[in-house]
């Protein structure tokens, strides 16, 4: 009768850990998503600054590519 008692004691307590393993899984899944969401948006606010940028010196913005190229030409022959 003890080794019942036993078991149905550790199922509950398995029970209440797979609850918690459960809660935990999901908080963490909702902090996650947040975070992405949040990227996501940091991310294409920077986009539209940079192409605001872009549209109002254009000149400069080839400039720029066109350093940036180069150097990495340079760095990629070596």
């Amino acid at each position: 009768m003890s080794s019942q008692y036993t078991s149905g004691r550790s199922g509950t307590t398995q029970g209440s850990f797979e609850r918690q393993a459960r809660d935990i899984a999901s908080n963490a899944q909702d902090k996650i998503s947040d975070t992405v969401e949040q990227a996501q948006t940091m991310a294409q606010e920077q986009y539209d600054k940079l192409a605001a940028t872009i549209r109002r010196n254009p000149l400069q913005a080839a400039g720029i590519a066109a350093g940036v190229g180069f150097v990495l030409a340079l760095l990629a022959r070596r």
